[in-house]
C-alpha cells in the first residue's frame, strides 16, 4: 500500500502519526506481502531473504531508508552466504526497482552530515523506492491471491469434469489429456481452454449430483468404511466462530452506515486509497488491501466476513485504521472484536458511529 504518511521517514511525517515509534507496515508484514507479490515482481525467495536482512538493519526511528550495513553484516544475517551472492541479490533488487545503490568512492557505506546547512550525504543501499511502491506491491499481492483462488477453483472444476467424462467414456481422449495436464502447473487460461474442449458446463453439474448420489447410497457401517475422509472446511479454534461453509453476506452497506458517512468518520483509511472511494464495492476492495498490511490474516478476515458480512468486515478494517496508534496488535484485536469469545454484541456500524461522534462528524 502507498502508506504516504505511515511509510515516510520518522521526522518527515506530518499530521497525526499512526504509530508512536515504528513506521508501518511492520517488517514481517511487508516481507509477507512481497513474498505474495513475488511472481509479479520477478523476485525469488533468496533475493527476498536478502531484502529482509537489509530491512532488519533499518532502525525504527529514522529520517531515511538507507542501509549502511556492510556485506559482512548482511552475510551474517543471511546465514553465511557469500559476498558475491549479496551483490547479485542487490543487483536483482535494483533491477526490480526496489533499491538504489549509492556507492562512495571507497565502496564504504556511511553518512556524512553538514550541521550548518542541515544536509547529509548517505552512501549505501537506499530502499526508498520500495516504500514508495508499497501501494503497487500490495495491489500485486491482492491480484496474485485472487488468481490463486480462481486457479484452485478451476482445477477442482476441471478435475470433476475429467472424472465424469472418464466414468462415462473411459476412452475419452480429451479427458485423458486433461487428466495428464492436471499433473502440471497450469495457468488460468490453460484450465479454461481444457474445460472448453473437454465438456460443457452441465458435465460438472452431473459430477456434483453423482457425488451426492454415491454418498447417499453407501450402506456400510462406520467400521466398514475405508474411504478417505477429508474435511475441506477447517474448524475455527473459537467455539463461537461462524459455521464453516456458510456463505458470506452480499457486498452492501448496512442501512445505518453509508459510504459517505464511512469516509467522513474514517479519513485515515480513505487517504491511503489510490483513488476516491465511492461505492461499497470499492470500500471492500480497499479494506482487503489494507488488512494484510496491518497484520490481519486472510483466514481471520474471511471468518469476519462470515460473521458480519463482506461490508461489515471491511468497515471494521476502515475503523481500525482510524485509531491504529492505540492498538498493540492489529491482527489480534481484529480477531477479538469480530470472531472472538467477546464478539457477540460487536456491531461495525456502531463502531463507526462512535468514531464519528468522537470527531464531531454527523453519522
Amino acid at each position: 500500500m502507498a502508506f504516504i504518511q505511515a511509510s515516510a521517514p520518522h521526522r518527515a511525517r506530518t499530521g497525526n502519526l499512526l504509530s508512536a515509534d515504528n513506521a508501518l507496515p511492520e517488517r514481517h508484514v511487508l516481507i509477507e506481502t512481497l513474498r505474495t507479490a513475488a511472481p509479479r515482481l520477478g523476485l525469488g525467495a533468496p533475493v527476498l531473504a536478502t531484502l529482509d536482512a537489509m530491512l532488519s538493519c533499518l532502525p525504527p526511528k529514522r529520517n531515511h531508508h538507507t542501509v549502511f550495513a556492510s556485506n559482512a553484516t548482511l552475510t551474517f544475517r543471511r546465514n553465511g552466504i557469500s559476498d558475491r551472492t549479496i551483490r547479485r541479490h542487490a543487483a536483482a533488487l535494483q533491477e526490480a526497482g526496489l533499491l538504489v545503490r549509492r556507492d562512495s568512492p571507497n565502496r564504504k557505506r556511511f553518512t556524512r552530515h553538514n550541521g550548518a546547512e542541515g544536509k547529509a550525504l548517505r552512501f549505501g543501499f537506499d530502499l526508498t523506492p520500495l516504500f514508495d511502491r508499497l501501494q503497487e506491491i500490495a495491489r500485486h499481492a491482492a491480484e496474485v491471491m485472487q488468481e490463486r483462488e480462481s486457479l484452485a477453483y478451476l482445477r477442482a472444476k476441471l478435475r470433476a469434469a475429467v472424472h465424469t467424462a472418464l466414468s462415462q467414456d473411459p476412452g475419452n481422449a480429451e479427458a485423458e489429456t486433461a487428466r495428464r495436464a492436471l499433473r502440471r502447473k497450469l495457468t488460468l487460461a490453460d484450465c479454461e481452454t481444457l474445460l472448453e474442449t473437454l465438456a460443457p458446463a452441465d458435465v460438472v453439474a452431473e459430477a456434483e449430483d453423482d457425488e451426492k448420489d454415491v454418498t447417499a447410497t453407501v450402506t456400510a457401517s462406520d467400521g466398514q468404511i475405508v474411504r478417505h475422509h477429508h474435511r475441506s472446511n477447517k474448524e475455527l479454534i473459537d467455539k463461537k466462530a461462524p459455521a464453516a461453509g456458510r456463505p458470506p453476506s452480499p457486498t452492501k452497506a448496512p442501512e445505518a452506515i453509508s459510504v459517505r458517512q464511512l469516509l467522513a468518520a474514517c479519513p485515515e483509511a480513505a487517504q491511503f486509497a489510490p483513488r476516491q472511494v465511492e461505492t461499497p464495492g470499492e470500500v471492500v476492495t480497499h479494506a482487503r488491501t489494507l488488512a494484510p498490511m496491518i497484520g490481519v490474516t486472510d483466514a481471520c478476515y474471511k471468518a469476519a466476513e462470515h460473521r458480519h458480512g463482506v461490508f461489515g468486515a471491511a468497515v471494521t478494517i476502515w475503523a481500525m485504521m482510524q485509531f491504529h496508534d492505540r492498538i498493540a496488535s492489529a491482527g489480534a484485536y481484529f480477531r477479538t472484536i469480530t470472531t472472538g469469545a467477546k464478539s457477540g454484541d460487536f456491531d461495525p456500524a456502531r463502531l463507526v458511529r462512535r468514531l464519528a461522534q468522537s470527531q464531531n462528524v454527523p453519522a
